[in-house]
Parts: structure tokens; sequence; C-alpha cells
């Protein structure tokens, strides 16, 4: 798990949306369990399923009493609305400055409150401050109101936290099925259980003898979670999940069913499933094709693509390949060739563009190893927005690296 001061991961965080409202629910939310106040309170737990990885923020002492912790918030909240604020903090310091109650004060700062009043969530806390200052305690209708406020994030980030362990595991581990579990898995039927959250890339892959799948729950799911079970008859789901298993599971709705005793469908019965699924023996391409590819060096991007999937291909030994994964791999190779060898990509290429702006979001610096850039990217991919940053790459490139085998 990782540690990390207050005041260290706002001013780290602090253009990052959704991280600053993970923290400001996390404060919000422990300041209510803790019968609002946060009195003895030494960190805050931000959950892995957050932001990629759970994180263990120290608090400051003179933020544990009820009209302190409310300055904590406010200041939060004001750092949120504007970043700019973050120059008013001051080693362990927030904007509302952290001293006795006797001398707690709006030290210049009136007109930063003034100047968001309009948002709800600061005339909350700047009203409660006010009238606990002189009331000691709060209402019962205050406490409701701030109850009501504690809204969480959306978990924006469960899908990409659930993959990352489905990379690390072959078998079941942290209510995931990992990647590749159950391939050529000799079962007629397995039952997946409420626990379980999240079933990986081609978890169940060529499983000839499997007849029957059944989800005693909601689970997400890797890429073709479900590939090559020739004998797969039917998928057994609860009543209220229907829709979302066929909508999720598209391929095989025909065969998804609430009813274990249902009549299995015949295999002619079944819908079309991808190509991918069906063939047993794949044809060879013609890699000499590979060399017209390169016909045209306007930029970079084909070629960290194929070494990326080349990379990926022999190190996972996997049976499918995310763009995800693809494109935190070509920024991962791309790394050290723009920062440490200094190499022009040519006057057309943006990868030392798309990289710069990676390290003006992330605390990743131009010295480091692949290794470390492409761990890193993994963990943070979406929580500080590296998604948005490296979305051009996809745009074109896959399509354009196919282009020589494609007939139009």
């Amino acid at each position: 798990m990782k540690e990390t001061s207050l005041i260290t991961y706002i001013k780290k965080n602090v253009e990052d949306e959704y991280a600053m409202n993970v923290f400001y629910y996390t404060i919000k939310k422990s300041f209510v369990e803790r019968n609002f106040s946060l009195h003895g309170f030494s960190f805050f737990f931000i959950d892995g399923r957050f932001l990629g990885e759970a994180i263990k923020v120290s608090s400051n002492a003179n933020y544990r009493t009820p009209l302190h912790a409310l300055g904590c918030l406010l200041s939060v909240r004001l750092l949120m609305k504007n970043h700019k604020y973050i120059k008013l903090c001051d080693d362990d310091s927030l904007i509302v400055v952290s001293k006795p109650r006797e001398t707690f004060q709006w030290v210049n700062i009136m007109s930063l409150i003034l100047d968001n009043w309009d948002d709800d969530e600061v005339k909350l806390l700047y009203q409660m401050i006010e009238n606990y200052y002189y009331d000691e305690e709060f209402s019962e209708e205050e406490k409701e109101e701030f109850k009501k406020s504690v809204v969480a994030p959306e978990f924006k980030n469960e899908r990409a936290y659930y993959q990352g362990i489905a990379q690390k595991t072959t078998g079941i581990s942290d209510n995931v099925i990992g990647n590749n579990a159950f391939v050529e898995a000799k079962m007629d039927k397995y039952i997946i259980p409420t626990d379980i959250a999240f079933v990986g890339n081609t978890a169940f892959a060529y499983c000839e003898q499997l007849r029957t799948l059944i989800f005693e729950g909601k689970v997400m799911f890797g890429t073709f979670p479900i590939i090559e079970c020739n004998s797969l008859e039917r998928i057994i789901v609860p009543t209220e999940l229907l829709s979302y298993y066929k909508e999720n599971l598209s391929y095989y709705k025909e065969i998804i069913s609430d009813n274990e005793d249902s009549k299995p469908v015949q295999m002619e019965e079944k819908i079309e499933a991808p190509i991918l699924a069906k063939v047993e023996k794949r044809e060879s391409i013609d890699t000499n094709m590979i060399q017209t590819v390169f016909d045209k060096k306007a930029s970079s991007y084909k070629y960290f693509w194929l070494m990326a999937i080349l990379s990926l291909a022999k190190e996972k030994e996997i049976l499918s390949l995310s763009f995800q994964d693809i494109t935190i791999r070509m920024a991962a190779m791309a790394w050290p060739i723009v920062y440490e060898d200094e190499i022009d990509l040519g006057s057309r290429d943006m990868m030392k563009n798309y990289l710069d702006e990676v390290v003006k979001k992330t605390t990743l610096i131009k010295a480091a190893s692949s290794n470390v850039v492409d761990k890193y990217l993994s963990q943070h991919y979406t929580s500080q927005g590296v998604n948005k940053i490296l979305s051009p790459l996809m745009k074109n490139v896959p399509y354009r690296f196919l282009s020589p085998w494609i007939k139009y």
C-alpha cells in the first residue's frame, strides 16, 4: 500500500479532478463515520478500486477537531474549484490555517469563499464552521444535510483495477478470475460464485468439454472472457441480471438464461460467435506484407505498435491484447528513445509531444526506464488522464497497420 502525507497527496493531484473528488469524498465519509469529528484519526484510506492502487494518506493532527476537520474539507473544496489556490498552502497547512480553536481565523480567505459562493459545498461548509464556532455543536438538520452531500465518486477505474489483478494471476485471486485461468480446462460445468467481481481476458478458452457456465452474481469482463468453448450449451445467470449478461456477452445471448432447468440450446441453434471464437485452426498470414506497412514513414507509431505487440505476445503468451496494453507498451518503449537517446523520430511525429504531456500530468521523470514507465502507466492509466493523452495513438494506427492485408 502506498503511503503519503495529506499535503503531498493534494499537491500531486490538485489538477486531477477525479483524484481530488475521491479524496474529498473520503474525508467527508470519514467525518460522518466518526460522528462528525476526526478525533484520534491519523490517516485516510483510499480504496484501490478508486485510483487503481490502495493509498494511505496521513492526516495532520490539527485537523482532527470538528471545527478544523471542516476547515480541511473547505480547503480541499476550494482547491478543487481553483487549482491556483495551492500556492496558499504551506508545508502541512491547507488554506484554512490549522491552529487551536481559540485562535481559529479566516486568514485572507473570505474573498476566496465569496468568489466561490455559488458552490453549494463551499456554502454548506462555511455555514457549518460558522455555526459550530459559536454553538460548539452541530444541529440535527446540519448533520442530515451533510450526510446527504456525501456522494461517492463513480468507480470509473474499478474495471482497470481488476484488470491489473487479472494480469498478475493465472488462477483466482482477490475476487478476480485471472487472464487465461482455465485455458483448456477439462470440466463439464463451472459455477462462478457471488464473490467474484471480474473475469479476465480469455479466462475460459479452449474448454472443449464445458457445457454449462453459471454466474451467481454480477461480474465485469476482460477481452473475450469465453472463447473457443465449442460444447457450451447454456450460460445461467440471476433473473435480475439477464439483460446485463446478454449485453456484455452478446455473442452468447441466445444461450443465456435465468433457469438452469431450461432446455440446452443445440449447437446449430446458437447465435454465430465471433470468427475468432469459431476458427479451430487459424490460417497463417503473409508476413512479407509487414514490409509494406513501413513504406510510408511519416511517424513512428506503426513501428512502436508492432514492437509493442511482439513484446507483449512474447512476454505474456496471452491469447488477446487490449488497446490499453498496447498503448502503454508503446509509450514505455518510446520513452528512452525520446528522452535518453534523443532520437529524432521525424518532423510529423507527435510521440515526444504525447510523452511530454505525460511527464506534466504524472510524477514520471524523463530518466525513467521502460519498465518503470510500463508499470506506472498500468497503475495510473485512467486516474491521471494518461488515457486521454495517448488516445490519438489508437485512432488510426491499428487500422493503417492492417491495411496491407485488407482488400477493399
